[in-house]
């Protein structure tokens, strides 16, 4: 059994206490086990999986979604981007509402290290799908996480590549277009899927903006205004 004396507590016991009272259908007991025990080491990985585990298996999706989030931050602090990747893409399956670039944008110890280590040129880091998680939250996590590399999609609406120079869009193509007029395709993609793969060269700025907040809004705005334009046209 874990110790009642917090200077002595031991995860693994915890684990096990709510694996046996899971064994017997108490899954209240269960989660209310592992929770104090995240309050004894709330570091845990083992804890956080268990109860994410349970949490599921109850039926309480929204708070499954957040032991994800906590589980990529370690996993990002502990330079374990693809885990991290995973528990994010799985949070904003169980609750829609989550923000994952939120959760990114606070990490402090992934440095540029760990990722050189972590994920070598030419490995894919990112992958899945895009109607579990937008594109601007795909874009929001390389710009926080200063990645260099080509983001690939494949949607109903547009295919192509995104260029990335430490985390800003740096160019864009379709088979068509290059440039803004690529990246203006990629701003209505909902559906389809998505990878990034890392790259040591970077890539010549094509496409100018201070952020890529601000790229897409301008883009957006310019869309707005074309469809409006083409409304009034319409109308006469």
């Amino acid at each position: 059994m874990a110790k009642n004396n917090p200077g002595d507590f031991d995860p693994e016991s915890a684990i096990i206490d709510a694996e046996l009272l899971v064994k017997y259908r108490m899954l209240n007991r269960a989660i209310e086990t592992l929770e104090r025990g995240i309050d004894n080491a709330p570091r845990h990985i083992g804890l956080r999986e268990k109860l994410r585990e349970i949490l599921l298996e109850a039926g309480r999706r929204d708070q499954a979604a957040q032991q994800c989030l906590a589980l990529a931050s370690l996993h990002v602090a502990g330079g374990e981007l693809e885990r991290a990747n995973e528990r994010l893409l799985e949070a904003k399956r169980l609750d829609p509402r989550v923000s994952v670039t939120g959760q990114l944008r606070d990490l402090r110890h992934y440095t540029a290290a760990t990722q050189e280590k972590q994920a070598p040129p030419g490995r894919k880091i990112l992958a899945g799908q895009l109607e579990e998680i937008s594109l601007f939250d795909i874009i929001q996590i390389l710009e926080n996480s200063r990645l260099t590399g080509v983001l690939r999609i494949v949607s109903a609406s547009a295919n192509g590549e995104i260029y990335m120079s430490n985390g800003l869009i740096a160019n864009a193509r379709t088979p068509s277009e290059a440039g803004l007029e690529a990246m203006s395709k990629f701003t209505g993609v909902v559906d389809g899927t998505f990878e990034f793969e890392k790259s040591s060269a970077e890539y010549e700025r094509v496409i100018q903006a201070s952020s890529n907040t601000a790229l897409i809004l301008d883009l957006l705005r310019a869309k707005d205004e074309e469809e409006a334009g083409m409304g009034a046209i319409d109308s006469m």
